[in-house]
């Protein structure tokens, strides 16, 4: 149960964190680059289902204000109701529906734990909600008008059910059919052998591409046979944004090529120790932990993984929040720090050094951000670029080395308990 002092105190951090927030980038800084400003994703997002509505082909250019099309169709589909309407009532609906789902997984974190769901956790939930704004990934997705919160959201909510649950796996089959990485949760599935939700994932995977190409079969065929395998479409990855291991990689190599075989073996290499420790974290029973370790998987071996991908964070610090406060009587000095120390890595101090970047400029009058933001990133030397790329595949790492060697202690811990011998009464 959560006390009212920590609600209390989790809903002033709230107010605290936003005011942060409106400091560093105020909400409506030019150009576009306050939070409540952009929401640039969600136009494209918009104009997707438009050139669907209207028969265009939904490949074939950059889909007005700019920008391509780069999800499966299934998505251009799922974002059909806010086309019809306005894009300022859109901006208003999705930014509502991204703060709930926000709200919704760190209530769903909290209640997976142990926790009563009362109103001291709603408002507790409300508070972490609130300073979660502050990460990176969360202020990103908000002001992209990102779909990474939803997803995650229905994911947590799913996942996190019985083993009986009906449908239990649905989750990820619609999140894989709106945005490919969520397949990355199949595997996760098969190795800790939930068999059930794997097939239904699969099953739910297969459903969404069948339906998207009866309805819009020219476009399912151009997305599955040509645009899914071009990354280019997504972005340069030498941008400082893509925050992947072939990021780091890109930034590293520039100006030449990463070879393709370093790529692989990097990504092969995180992909094991992820899946590993995933699957100790459910052995453990900490079946939560295994999600997140999975979520961050999918954030850290695709091709490009813009900033905004890793809202995984936020389970993960909620996680470390629990380890550190579980303990009514203490606050447990190890988690505490590992926390801090989190929370400082995969804060917003990118997006406050590229706005600091443009105001120096003199490019606050840019017509949108993205000029703007082009002539901040390349005012950053070659070495920096690849240090914003790599600290949150760091974490990710250190979490995932973690997750073993707590594993591995707690084998040992349990060979001991067993072979120690049993005094007499």
């Amino acid at each position: 149960m959560v006390s009212t002092r920590w609600a209390v105190l989790a809903l002033i951090g709230g107010v605290g964190a936003l005011i942060v927030q409106a400091v560093l980038v105020p909400l409506r800084a030019a150009p576009q680059f306050g939070l409540l400003v952009n929401q640039g994703d969600l136009e494209i997002y918009r104009s997707g289902a438009f050139q669907v509505l209207h028969l265009d082909p939904l490949y074939a250019a950059p889909v007005p204000p700019g920008g391509w099309f780069t999800y499966p169709p299934f998505a251009a589909l799922c974002f059909i109701p806010l086309a019809l309407v306005s894009f300022g009532i859109a901006k208003i609906v999705w930014f509502a529906v991204s703060y709930f789902a926000l709200w919704v997984t760190v209530w769903r974190c909290w209640r997976v734990l142990g926790y009563r769901g009362d109103v001291r956790l709603a408002v507790f939930c409300l508070g972490l909600s609130a300073i979660a704004v502050d990460v990176e990934a969360v202020r990103g997705t908000l002001w992209q008008g990102q779909v990474n919160l939803v997803l995650m959201a229905i994911i947590v909510w799913d996942l996190t059910r019985p083993a009986s649950a009906r449908l239990r796996g649905w989750s990820v089959g619609v999140a894989t059919g709106v945005k490919l990485t969520a397949i990355v949760f199949v595997p996760y599935l098969v190795i800790t052998r939930q068999w059930r939700a794997a097939t239904a994932a699969v099953v739910t995977t297969a459903g969404t591409v069948l339906f998207a190409w009866l309805v819009v079969p020219i476009d399912s065929g151009d997305y599955w046979l040509h645009a899914v395998r071009d990354v280019n479409r997504i972005g340069p990855v030498t941008h400082p944004g893509n925050h992947s291991i072939n990021g780091v990689l890109a930034n590293v190599w520039a100006p030449s090529t990463v070879p393709t075989w370093v790529w692989l073996l990097c990504v092969a290499i995180a992909a094991a120790l992820g899946f590993a420790a995933a699957w100790v974290a459910y052995r453990l029973r900490e079946g939560l932990l295994g999600l997140i370790v999975t979520g961050l998987i999918g954030c850290v071996i695709p091709p490009l993984a813009w900033s905004h991908h890793w809202v995984w964070f936020v389970p993960l610090l909620t996680l470390l929040l629990h380890y550190t406060i579980r303990e009514r009587s203490r606050i447990r000095l190890g988690p505490a720090l590992a926390m801090a120390a989190g929370g400082a890595a995969v804060s917003m101090w990118f997006t406050t050094r590229i706005f600091a970047e443009i105001e120096r400029l003199g490019l606050t009058d840019a017509p949108s951000y993205i000029p703007a933001m082009t002539a901040a990133v390349q005012q950053m030397p070659q070495w920096s670029r690849a240090v914003v790329c790599g600290v949150p595949p760091a974490v990710y790492l250190v979490v995932v080395i973690a997750v073993l060697v707590y594993g591995r202690s707690r084998q040992a811990s349990s060979a001991i308990d067993v072979q120690a011998p049993v005094s007499s009464p």
